[in-house]
């Protein structure tokens, strides 16, 4: 008995019962397992859905071919719980990963709503000190400066009136003579 445990010890609490096929001259073994975990079949060994609810189902494994073993089908309950081990680690493995992201995100994003709110609190009040500082303080006149295109068009005018006084005392004079 003692090695019959031993063979089943990596499928504790997975088996559920050992069949044999009298018509087909094998052993079939039912096993139940979570609802989430995958299985498929393949050539030489099949399996099928007999019970399924929200707490698991119930999966009968047999063989396709008379050369198979138990051994075989105990091996084969072996690599679907050990794949479902692996997709459920990764499955860990991603959540833990995002929650640390979340948390984060989270410390930024509050960060950041942090430094706004102080943005709109401070930007009013330091200019309502300065504007309540200059309240009824006289202002002082702005004293109008020239810009350069008019100090140009004078300039213009200017040698445009001087050429032509030139012009005309020229002509007074010639008619002098």
């Amino acid at each position: 008995m003692k090695q019959i445990e031993s063979a089943l010890v990596s499928t504790n609490g997975y088996i559920k019962s050992f069949t044999r096929n009298t018509l087909k001259g094998w052993w079939e073994l039912e096993v139940g397992l979570p609802p989430t975990w995958v299985f498929d079949e393949n050539s030489k060994i099949g399996c099928e859905i007999t019970f399924e609810n929200e707490i698991g189902k119930l999966i009968k494994i047999f063989p396709k071919k008379n050369d198979i073993v138990i051994d075989d089908l105990i091996s084969f309950i072996e690599i679907i719980i050990q794949t479902n081990e692996q997709i459920a680690e990764k499955e860990k493995q991603f959540t833990d990963k995002m929650q640390e992201m979340k948390g984060v995100l989270e410390i930024e994003a509050k960060k950041f709503y942090q430094e706004l709110d102080e943005l709109k609190e401070n930007s009013f009040k330091n200019l309502n000190a300065t504007f309540a500082k200059n309240l009824g303080k006289p202002k002082t006149p702005r004293k109008p400066r020239k810009s350069k295109t008019s100090s140009v068009a004078d300039d213009v005018t200017n040698k445009t009136s001087i050429s032509t006084i030139t012009e005309e005392t020229d002509v007074i004079e010639s008619t002098k003579k």
